[in-house]
């Protein structure tokens, strides 16, 4: 057994689908099928069950599955204390980051930071926040970027609070703002039960959902139409913080600001690896020198002046 076979099986049971499995793989069903087979002969032991639902793990694939997982990690860190060694920052950083963070934080993130180590090889996955969490528990990224109000393993640094914003493309009455259309859009669960308790609080029933959309992006395009309001985090406003949009800070009926956070979590054991810590102390600068939220757009809802 080696490298590949280990990361083959750990991707067979991740996505607990063959054809899935194939796809990520990059190669054909048959082929992944006959690797399997492989391994089963090799350890003399059936590994896994076929059901029209996926596969299923025996006994011994259970087994064999944790041994993948932590020969995978055994080699990765000789390869990184190896490299260590050297005094040359290089090796593999594996990311995984919530889909807004990845949109309009990360790009300029790694970017600069691949300018200063270009010998860091980076591998980003992205997911809502919630997946985020499980993939970091799994072992599946060395560095994670989470938001929302999740439990965060490992070890967790806040890098930005940001307000969620009501945006409407014109001004509306508080008192007038249910009966305009919501628009809906798809996303984390926390964002959703954000935006839900605060109608909850604020209006006396359900707002009409006038559409329901995909993404906060398409969302937004809406807005800036003028086919409705919606609740955003500001990170996802994009181009609703241009001055022809009314932004304004979301919060609670004691009059304090809902907001968002995102967090930097690892863990101690990957923080020793000379790759992992260059970055963790270069996003962790980056934010104690910069304010991502411009407060000089928002505009206080109800305020007609």
């Amino acid at each position: 057994m080696d490298d590949r076979e280990w990361r083959t099986f750990v991707t067979v049971v991740d996505e607990g689908n063959i054809t899935k499995a194939a796809e990520k793989l990059f190669i054909s069903q048959p082929a992944l099928s006959y690797r399997l087979r492989n391994m089963e002969e090799t350890v003399g032991h059936s590994l896994v069950l076929r059901t029209a639902e996926g596969i299923t793990l025996t006994p011994q694939g259970e087994i064999y599955y944790e041994y993948c997982k932590r020969m995978i990690h055994d080699k990765e860190t000789l390869e990184y204390q190896l490299l260590s060694s050297t005094g040359k920052i290089q090796g593999t950083l594996k990311i995984a980051s919530s889909i807004n963070f990845a949109d309009y934080e990360l790009p300029l993130l790694l970017k600069s930071f691949r300018e200063q180590y270009p010998d860091v090889h980076i591998q980003v996955k992205t997911a809502y926040s919630q997946q985020i969490v499980k993939m970091f528990k799994s072992g599946e990224c060395m560095v994670a970027f989470a938001r929302g109000g999740y439990e965060m393993p490992g070890q967790s640094e806040l890098l930005l609070e940001e307000p969620y914003c009501l945006v409407y493309k014109d001004l509306v009455a508080p008192k007038e703002l249910a009966k305009v259309p919501f628009i809906r859009y798809q996303t984390d669960v926390s964002v959703t039960n954000i935006i839900e308790n605060w109608c909850d609080e604020h209006f006396e029933g359900p707002p009409t959902v006038g559409m329901e959309v995909n993404s906060m992006s398409t969302c937004r395009h809406f807005v800036r139409a003028g086919l409705g309001w919606s609740i955003l985090p500001y990170m996802g406003l994009g181009t609703c913080k241009d001055r022809d949009i009314y932004v304004s800070p979301l919060r609670d009926m004691a009059g304090n600001l809902i907001t968002r956070d995102t967090h930097m979590i690892y863990t101690k054991e990957a923080s020793n690896l000379v790759a992992v810590k260059t970055f963790i102390d270069y996003v962790r600068t980056t934010y104690k020198q910069q304010s991502v939220v411009d407060h000089s757009i928002f505009r206080e809802y109800g305020v007609q002046s």
